[in-house]
C-alpha cells in the first residue's frame, strides 16, 4: 500500500498594493495554520515591485527584517498560465548551466490584500492555469474589490445601503 501523499498549498501573500505589510502577517498566519503531517506549504511572496520568489527563508517572518531578496534559497518562481505546468516555474529565467523546474500544485491559498490581488486580477490567472484556489471567484472579487458598483448592485437587489457621492480620479 502506498503512502498518501501530503496536499501542496502555496501561500501567495506581499503585493504590489499599500496592503503590502498586512499582508505578508496574513500569509504567515496562513501558513503556520496548516498541519505539516498533511500539508506541504509552498510560500510564494511578492515583491512590492511585482518580483514572485518563493524558498524556505520565506517561511520565517523574521525573514523580512532585511532584503529579503538577498537571502540563500531564495529563488525567481513564475505561476505559469499553462494546463499543462499545473504549477510554478521555478528558476523562469534559468541561465546557460542551470535549468527550470516545475513545481507543482494542488491548491493556490491567496494572502493578497488590495489591488492586484483582492480585485480578481490572481483569481483571473489561477482560472486560466487551471487550478483551484480557496477564496471567490474572478467577478465576485472584482465587484466587491468596486464599492461604486458593490452600492450599484446592493440597491438593485433591493438591499439598504447608506447614500453617497462618488467620484473618479479625473
Amino acid at each position: 500500500m502506498s503512502a498518501k501523499r501530503n496536499l501542496t498549498v502555496a501561500v501567495i501573500f506581499g503585493g504590489r498594493s499599500v496592503e503590502h505589510d498586512v499582508s505578508v502577517v496574513t500569509g504567515h498566519q496562513i501558513m503556520r495554520a496548516f498541519p505539516a503531517e498533511r500539508y506541504e506549504v509552498v510560500p510564494v511572496y511578492i515583491t512590492r515591485d511585482g518580483r514572485w520568489l518563493t524558498g524556505a527563508p520565506l517561511l520565517d517572518l523574521n525573514s523580512f527584517k532585511q532584503d529579503i531578496t538577498t537571502l540563500n534559497g531564495i529563488e525567481s518562481v513564475v505561476l505559469s498560465p499553462s494546463t499543462q505546468h499545473h504549477g510554478f516555474i521555478m528558476k523562469p529565467l534559468a541561465g546557460r548551466f542551470q535549468r527550470s523546474t516545475v513545481k507543482r500544485i494542488d491548491v493556490l491559498f491567496p494572502a493578497i490584500h488590495g489591488s492586484h490581488g483582492e480585485d480578481g486580477t490572481l483569481q483571473g490567472l489561477f482560472e486560466m492555469a487551471d487550478i483551484p484556489y480557496v477564496g471567490c471567484g474572478v467577478l465576485s472579487s472584482a465587484l466587491a474589490n468596486d464599492k461604486i458598483m458593490t452600492k450599484q448592485l446592493m440597491r438593485q437587489a433591493g438591499v439598504a445601503v447608506l447614500d453617497d457621492v462618488w467620484f473618479t480620479r479625473a
